[in-house]
Parts: C-alpha cells; structure tokens; sequence
C-alpha cells in the first residue's frame, strides 16, 4: 500500500495534475451514465410497443405458433447427430 500513498500525496502536491484527474474522471463517468440511459430508454421504449402490440393488435395480426417438432428433426441434418428426448416433468431421469 506505500505505493498508493506515495500517488496520493503526489495528486495532493501537484493541483493541475489533480484536475486533470478529476475532469477525466468526470468526463469517463458522464459518458458511462449516458450509454447506461440510452440502453434504458431503448429497452423501455420497445416495451411500450410491445404492449401497444398486445393491447391493440394481436387480434389482426397473432404471433404465430412455433412447431417445435420441425426443429428438433432437423437437429439431425445440422448437427449429424439425434435430438435427446424431451420429456414434460422436469424431476424425472430419462430412461
């Protein structure tokens, strides 16, 4: 720790190079609180057009149903190998 002593007692003797420090500083973490709000407002807003879609939509246009047992065969042709067999109880081992 005589390490990080001697840096701080370095930034406290010299002020411009304190400032610098702090303006960096200010200016990495604006720039992180401005990606971390734009993530946000863009997962917010595709949110409310989700449930806009829901709340007015879904009666014309449904989402249409997935057929699952299509792409478990064709695993097979992807992979060359078998789909393992699934089975509805989550506590039980397959045999």
């Amino acid at each position: 720790m005589e390490g990080a002593g001697e840096f701080m007692e370095r930034m406290v003797g010299e002020p411009l190079l304190l400032w610098t420090a702090a303006v960096l500083s200010i200016f990495l973490v604006v720039g992180i609180v401005k990606r971390v709000l734009s993530i946000i407002v863009s997962c917010a807003v595709l949110l409310i057009l989700y449930l806009v879609y829901l709340t007015y939509l879904e009666e014309q246009f449904p989402i249409p149903e997935m057929d699952w047992s299509e792409w478990r065969g064709s695993a097979e042709t992807w992979f060359g190998q078998e789909s393992e067999p699934s089975s509805d109880e989550n506590d039980t081992e397959p045999e």
